[in-house]
């Protein structure tokens, strides 16, 4: 298996102060007054590790939620995480049943075009949520009332575009924060040829890295022979492959059949989305492991060494 040899690079302030929702003057207070992180330094300034990420996110949410950093700051991580699950007197983030009220704020910012209150309520639901809990019953539905809305013309496709390049933003974010070396499997995720519906694979692939797994993310409508090639080079365990609906795009199928026929045989094909029975049994006789719901990709991903 084939591991990254050089270090992860790290992530200069600015990037931090996007990923944290922090302002520049408060991180740096932070540091010097609790020394709540240690970044590394180079020629051009401070430079944060993932880890260092993490731990800002938590403390960041931890304010938000009415404590103060000078105690929150001697906290560990787990103590942190505990605090946000349990701290009295906050209000907890409506769940399914109520998941109206839970999008009420993303959707007052996305109403008058705010994208930066967009990205930041969004941040602020990813430190308070599990990344299965933030994925299934918050990206997932907001997207898809947006599309409903869209539809029904009471949202315009500028409002819908808004929402998509900040949930974009924050997986690809959520998926460098949690990459790590120390990986039981490295997995290649993409999209077929024909394939452009981007976001079911972009989830798989950051709770794939959230629960520890490698991920070789290479984007959405990626031509069969670039993902066969692109998983040979990079010595990945399996592949990925998200489609919406095999049945109704013959471009899309014809590259996973490709993938299919010419992926080295110690690799691993995986296809998930909305496949026809037909599409399923004839994958199936390739020895593809098919994956209908976003479900069942978690229990498989479970079973190779993912931890949730």
């Amino acid at each position: 298996m084939a591991k990254r040899s050089a270090a992860a690079p790290g992530y200069p302030i600015r990037a931090v102060a996007r990923l944290t929702g922090l302002r520049l003057d408060t991180l740096r207070a932070w540091e010097r007054r609790y020394a709540v992180v240690r970044p590394a330094r180079d020629e051009r300034g401070r430079l944060y590790s993932a880890a260092d990420v993490r731990r800002l996110q938590l403390l960041a949410s931890a304010v938000d939620r009415g404590h103060a950093i000078g105690r929150a700051a001697p906290l560990s991580n787990a103590q942190l995480e505990a605090l946000l699950t349990t701290a009295p007197g906050a209000a907890p983030v409506a769940l399914r049943s109520g998941a109206d009220a839970a999008l009420q704020p993303l959707f007052a910012a996305l109403e008058t075009y705010d994208s930066a209150a967009v990205e930041r309520e969004l941040n602020r639901l990813s430190m308070r949520l599990k990344p299965r809990e933030l994925v299934q019953r918050v990206l997932f539905d907001a997207l898809r009332r947006v599309g409903d809305e869209w539809h029904a013309e009471r949202m315009t496709i500028a409002q819908e575009h808004i929402l998509s390049a900040a949930v974009r933003t924050l997986l690809g974010s959520m998926m460098n924060v949690f990459a790590r070396d120390d990986v039981p499997r490295r997995l290649l995720f993409a999209t077929p040829g024909g394939e452009r519906h981007e976001f079911g694979i972009l989830a798989a692939a950051m709770l794939a890295a959230a629960g520890g797994l490698g991920v070789v993310y290479v984007g959405s409508d990626v031509p069969g022979r670039q993902i066969v090639d692109a998983a040979a080079r990079s010595g990945v365990d399996a592949v990925v492959l998200g489609v919406l609906n095999t049945s109704s795009s013959r471009d899309a199928r014809r590259h996973v059949d490709y993938v299919a026929e010419h992926l080295p045989g110690r690799i691993e094909l995986w296809v998930g989305g909305v496949l026809s029975k037909d599409a399923q049994k004839t994958l199936a006789a390739r020895h593809v492991v098919v994956l209908p719901r976003f479900e069942d990709y978690e229990r498989h991903i479970v079973t190779h060494g993912a931890r949730f």
